[in-house]
């Protein structure tokens, strides 16, 4: 029997230490466990922020698309206005030319009008002259016609 006790005892040592390794077991089973909760949370926290992020992303490269967008508006509409500014020198230019062309036509018909009424002017002193003469010319035919019909 004692043979049977010892083997008893050694089979409830044996056991115990097999409890207080179960326990020590159970303890680290339960903070794998909740480590593992743990980690679960902080994948699904990172996992939203990660969809933050991504919308963020795609709002940013919407932003640049819509600016892109702006700017070739802006480039289109620069160049067009840079081709009406470009026309209108083109129709200055003509213009500024024209308006040479007649100023230089009314200074030439200035000119040729001061000229043409100088002669006028000159040509109404021959005149005014020549009545003259024709005035005295006749007044002295008179004259004579009467001093030779007197006579």
């Amino acid at each position: 029997m004692s043979q049977y006790h010892d083997q008893q005892a050694k089979t409830a040592s044996k056991k115990a230490e097999l409890e207080v390794e179960l326990i020590a077991e159970q303890d680290k089973l339960a903070k794998a466990e909740q480590a593992r909760v743990e980690a679960i949370n902080a994948k699904k926290e990172l996992e939203v922020e990660c969809g933050e992020v991504k919308k963020d992303i795609s709002d940013v490269e919407m932003n640049i698309q819509k600016l892109d967008q702006e700017k070739t508006n802006r480039d289109h509409t620069i160049k067009s206005l840079n081709e009406v500014i470009t026309d209108q020198d083109t129709v200055i230019n003509k213009l500024n030319k024209e308006k040479k062309h007649i100023s230089e036509g009314t200074a030439k018909a200035t000119e040729d009008l001061q000229t043409a009424s100088d002669k006028v002017e000159h040509l109404n002193r021959i005149k005014q002259k020549l009545e003259s003469t024709l005035d005295e010319l006749e007044s002295s035919a008179g004259n004579e016609k009467r001093a030779r019909a007197s006579v």
